[in-house]
């Protein structure tokens, strides 16, 4: 991560990075091991086994029925890519992204409850594993009402092709930038990405969708000025929506990492004037 070239959005909008998305997305044989590929691993795929011990630990302690109800969609996740995987005690090999991913399922399901019927957005998608466990956590008979997965092209095109084979199509949108128009949104969560935007992406983004969603899960790190982007400050993202307030990250993976949550069905967002 890191590498600067003109024009970038994000400091996921990287040429190698995005030129392996698009060839892992066509070629399967690089969607066999795409999850070990080093780019992939420097920016999205570098969980420790440690983290993912302290995620196991939080499940545990909060949502420990996750462990019997959703634990094998996230062995799905994890039988696509070739991931490096540890052996956590009373749960076995299982990817540490993976352990986070359901930690952000636990604490969705415990602040802001069943997610039946509810317009979901996901900004910033990687290769569609949180999406996935989402869906999945909700199946036929109380499905999500529609899920918004938007990204650069070639991530949505490796996520597609990720979700895919899974089996997981229906009630999915993959919305590119460039095509992404005012929604309706009941929750928006962003795993990192937001907070990694340009400030005009985050303008944008935050007129169309993320400020105008009623609840709000966006986990953000400020490394953006050592990559050579200019991302809104942190009291600028707490200006985003009426009510937004921090909440730490656990486990904590970056100094100054926060959690920006909101739940408000009924209060719009709040003026950046």
């Amino acid at each position: 991560r890191g590498r600067r070239r003109t024009q970038r959005t994000s400091i996921t909008d990287d040429g190698p990075y995005l030129a392996f998305c698009a060839r892992a997305a066509q070629d399967p044989d690089a969607f066999r091991a795409f999850r070990r590929e080093p780019v992939y691993v420097q920016t999205l795929e570098h969980v420790s086994e440690q983290q993912g011990g302290e995620y196991l630990r939080a499940i545990r302690r909060d949502s420990p029925h996750l462990l019997a109800e959703s634990l094998e969609a996230g062995r799905a996740n994890d039988q696509l890519g070739d991931p490096v995987t540890y052996d956590y005690p009373g749960v076995g090999a299982i990817s540490p992204v993976t352990l986070r991913y359901l930690k952000v399922l636990s604490d969705l399901e415990r602040r802001f409850g069943d997610l039946t019927d509810k317009r979901v957005i996901e900004i910033g998608v990687g290769y569609g594993g949180q999406c996935s466990l989402i869906v999945r956590r909700w199946p036929v008979r109380r499905p999500v009402r529609s899920y918004a997965l938007v990204d650069l092209e070639p991530a949505l095109a490796l996520a597609r092709h990720f979700l895919k084979t899974l089996g997981v199509v229906e009630r999915l949108e993959f919305i590119p930038p460039s095509t992404l128009g005012a929604g309706d949104y009941d929750l928006c969560i962003s795993n990192y990405a937001f907070s990694e935007l340009t400030r005009d992406a985050q303008d944008r983004y935050a007129r169309l969708a993320v400020g105008t969603s009623r609840r709000g899960y966006l986990t953000c790190n400020f490394i953006g000025q050592p990559h050579g982007i200019d991302s809104w400050t942190k009291d600028e993202l707490e200006r985003l929506h009426a009510g937004a307030h921090w909440v730490p990250e656990e486990p904590l993976t970056h100094q100054g990492n926060r959690i920006l949550v909101w739940d408000d069905a009924t209060a719009g967002p709040q003026s950046r004037a």
